[in-house]
């Protein structure tokens, strides 16, 4: 008769399957984060310096941030005057202000 052979322990094999899964998951997790954090960079509002010692910089600024904006035509001729001259007299405090507040310019 032929010897029984032993029938040998379970091997244990490494899975690393749930490690895999994990990786994959924290990739993709970050790609998203990275593209909700770079959408959400370029839906904010810029915001803008201005100098309000240099009138005609902040006009031409103004008048280039609120050009296509429904409303702006008067606030635009009221800025033509602290444009297209050598010398230009301060700019009115209330009138930036106000334009500032209209449009919602961050500065």
């Amino acid at each position: 008769m032929d010897k029984i052979r032993d029938i040998k322990p379970i091997v244990e094999i490494n899975d690393y399957s749930f490690y895999l899964f994990i990786g994959i998951v924290i990739f993709f997790l970050t790609i998203l984060l990275y593209i909700f954090y770079f959408t959400y960079k370029k839906l904010q509002k810029p915001k803008y310096y201005f100098d309000l010692n240099d009138s005609k910089a902040t006009a031409y600024k103004l008048i280039e941030i609120i050009r296509d904006k429904e409303g702006s035509k008067k606030y635009i001729d009221m800025l033509h005057q602290y444009t297209y001259k050598k010398e230009v007299p301060p700019l009115d405090k209330a009138l930036f202000y106000e334009i500032i507040e209209k449009f919602d310019i961050k500065i």
